[in-house]
């Protein structure tokens, strides 16, 4: 069954070597290594979320495991 192309794509124009270059560009751009204070303020948070569901959450499953137990 054929599948009828995407509107608005032009076969022709369309060329890789742009793509890769914009793929390029967006690995140089992350490489220069400025982080924007949204960035850092993102990975902050990531942290600590990270932090607490890796650390805390365990823990306090341990406390409402033994604080609901029949002892």
């Amino acid at each position: 069954m054929a599948t009828p192309p995407v509107s608005g794509v032009d076969p022709v124009s369309f060329s890789t070597s742009s793509g890769e270059a914009a793929f390029d560009a967006a690995v140089n751009n992350a490489q220069s290594g400025e982080m924007t204070p949204e960035m850092e303020e993102m990975m902050i948070e990531g942290a600590i979320t990270i932090g607490g569901q890796m650390i805390l959450m365990p823990r306090a499953n341990d406390i409402l495991n033994e604080a609901m137990s029949d002892e």
